[in-house]
């Protein structure tokens, strides 16, 4: 809606992942290199953690666009409530392997063909569990027998866990201790910090074709960091509607007064953080 009015080709905060808006902090940039070590090194597990709007899935799908064309991905999305045989009956699928044998042990038998075929033509196969926090111990547990699926020198199948920092405490259960052992690869997602949220702003707005000193006046990042706290997800949703709020009065570039209105509503969506009005401006100079 307010696109042509600033100057975009396209919104430029949408919360899709899309990794053309990817801006590579130096905790993205880290997370990024080492899950694509992690997935051509054939490390076997791989363990992406971060909070809620941190941009785990935007950094993954980055990943996944940049992998060798001799990778093949499935990829678990829905992970609530899943029985063992339920994750195998995906992961099966995902690999377009019939899911309906009559048993468990026949979709073992049947993926581990699979990959022992890619394994002679020398190809990689990947499985990503996103928000692994949902799965139960019982599933998870299955995730560290499929890691079993070996030869006497490498990994058949490369696992990427990614989650919310839960998934974490999960992974410190003792009767998940052998699945921690496991991990070779793992990093936590951190928020932005003060001076990178202008990049990152920046980034997105350029990307849609915009430029900055269009759409913000100088100065803001600080508002947008106290709000957000330098969660992504909070920052876009910050700019996003200041843009549009802007767009209906026909102002432009947003104005500190009107973004930290719309910052007030933002505070609001931190968990357990306070909303209070006072600090949301503290930092402009």
């Amino acid at each position: 809606m307010y696109e042509p009015f600033f100057g975009l080709r396209e919104p430029p905060f949408s919360l899709t992942p899309d990794p053309r808006f990817l801006w590579l902090s130096e905790t993205h940039e880290e997370g990024l290199a080492s899950l694509y070590y992690g997935i051509v090194r054939r490390k076997g597990f791989v363990l992406l953690t971060g909070e809620v709007g941190a941009g785990k899935t935007t950094l993954l799908r980055a990943v996944l666009d940049r992998l060798p064309a001799d990778t093949e991905t499935a990829l678990i999305l829905n992970t609530a409530q899943l029985s063992p045989l339920d994750l195998l009956k995906l992961v099966a699928t995902e690999y377009d392997l019939d899911p309906s044998g009559p048993s468990k042990a026949d979709l073992l038998i049947s993926l581990n063909r699979f990959l022992l075929g890619r394994l002679k033509r020398r190809l990689n196969t990947v499985l990503v569990v996103d928000e692994a926090q949902n799965l139960d111990t019982a599933a998870l547990e299955e995730i560290r027998l499929l890691s079993n699926l070996e030869t006497d020198t490498e990994k058949l199948l490369q696992i990427v866990l990614t989650g919310q920092p839960e998934l974490l405490a999960r992974l410190g259960e003792p009767s998940l201790r052998q699945l921690r052992q496991r991990i070779a690869i793992e990093h936590h997602v951190e928020a932005l910090q003060p001076h990178e949220v202008g990049h990152y702003l920046r980034h997105r707005l350029e990307v849609a074709g915009g430029k900055y000193e269009e759409c913000f006046e100088s100065g803001l990042e600080p508002i947008f960091y106290a709000a957000s706290l330098g969660c992504p997800r909070l920052i876009s949703l910050l700019a996003d509607r200041a843009l549009l709020a802007a767009y209906s009065r026909q102002l432009r570039p947003v104005e500190s007064s009107l973004l930290e209105r719309k910052a007030e509503q933002i505070a609001a969506m931190r968990v357990g953080q306070p909303n209070t009005s006072s600090g949301l401006g503290s930092g402009r100079g």
